[in-house]
């Protein structure tokens, strides 16, 4: 009997989409909050991505300066199986304030590992 084990990540985004929306960037335009287009936004307030790839993912809110005042964005690596988990970097207070702030929010939108076997 051969038995099949199949993990897929998801990236959950809920939020008012009257207030946020969410851009995929690459960290050239993460570190700047420069947005493409508006019609590239997600936009339905209940965004779901799967993560197909290892590598890092950027994301952020591309509403009035949500990203460069308010610091909504949100960097991710998606490992490879079987990779060790790297150590965060450290940080300042004040960043990790604000990270603690931000974490938050963001962990009420970063989701859920299914397993299926």
């Amino acid at each position: 009997m051969n038995e099949f084990c199949f993990i897929s990540f998801f990236l959950v985004f809920n939020y008012d989409p009257a207030r946020h929306n969410v851009f995929k960037v690459n960290g050239t335009l993460f570190q700047s909050c420069t947005f493409p287009p508006k019609n590239e936004a997600l936009s339905t307030g209940k965004d779901i991505i799967q993560l197909k790839t290892e590598g890092r993912k950027w994301y952020v809110c591309g509403v009035a300066d949500h990203c460069s005042a308010r610091q909504m964005k949100l960097v991710i690596t998606v490992l490879a199986e079987g990779a060790p988990a790297p150590s965060p970097p450290p940080s300042s207070p004040a960043q990790s304030v604000e990270s603690s702030v931000y974490g938050v929010i963001m962990a009420s939108m970063v989701a859920i590992a299914i397993i299926f076997a």
